[in-house]
């Protein structure tokens, strides 16, 4: 499994904050519909700062525990959680856990994965007939229809970038599908996009596009993605207040595996 960011450095953590800030609470709006038993085994694959295993393990007892995984575990090594313990795991390979957990939630990973189909049998998997699996992946529909061309034409060119490094911006949308292919049950699905200005630098959702955009704007330019006259204009825009700008969609994908599988 490849990423575009590898160094996790200070600004690394940054940005993963900045994401969680942004995805922290549609998250948890959707572990709470899911609702956590005190005694249920869990698994986060990707966890990034971890903000989400700590969330789930805080609601458990004594009986429960989450498994916090991340292909680099600098900043999870750090959570100090009696219900929480950390482990290197690359999901696009063949589990060690096999029917262990009650629920799976992986977040914005699964559009990184070269070969999806394969990642996501291999979390099916892990979880234990009856159990649960939360995706929440991004969907890039929304910023393709925003009103400012410049800002459009950026995330075309952003579209364009990833298919080049088999990631998939449709995936929030693809998902459902490719889970009920695998035998699941599809029990919802629901997206939440957010609309945002330039007016704070503490709003999540500008930060994290920001922040994402001042490392992959080089290589938008730089390979012939985007001009640098709409890069130009696509960050005025993003940090002019009385713009207000569309993202990506997120995708919550609740499935659940048969209890006969």
């Amino acid at each position: 499994m490849r990423y575009v960011i590898t160094g996790y450095d200070e600004k690394e953590r940054r940005r993963l904050a900045v994401l969680a800030s942004l995805l922290d609470p549609f998250t948890f709006q959707e572990l709470d519909r899911i609702g956590l038993q005190p005694d249920w085994q869990c698994v986060e694959i990707g966890a990034g700062l971890g903000t989400v295993s700590q969330w789930m393990a805080d609601r458990l007892q004594s009986g429960g525990g989450v498994l916090c995984s991340d292909l680099q575990t600098d900043f999870i090594d750090e959570i100090n959680h009696p219900r929480i313990r950390s482990e290197k795991l690359d999901i696009s390979k063949s589990p060690q856990y096999l029917d262990r957990f009650d629920l799976a939630v992986a977040r914005a990973v699964h559009h990184h994965i070269a070969d999806r189909d394969g990642a996501a049998r291999n979390l099916v998997r892990m979880v234990r007939p009856g159990g649960h699996i939360l995706f929440i992946e991004p969907d890039i529909h929304p910023a393709f229809c925003d009103d400012h061309p410049a800002w459009k034409r950026l995330w075309q060119a952003l579209f364009q970038w990833g298919a080049r490094r088999d990631i998939d911006y449709f995936t929030g949308r693809r998902l459902p599908g490719q889970l009920a292919a695998l035998g699941l049950d599809i029990v919802s699905v629901r997206g939440e996009t957010v609309l945002f200005n330039g007016s704070a630098d503490d709003n999540p959702a500008h930060e994290t596009y920001r922040l994402m955009f001042d490392v992959v704007l080089p290589d938008l330019v730089g390979g012939g993605f985007l001009s640098r006259a709409d890069h130009e204009e696509a960050l005025a825009l993003l940090e002019n207040p009385e713009v207000w700008l569309m993202g990506f969609c997120f995708f919550a994908t609740h499935a659940r595996k048969s209890a006969s599988s």
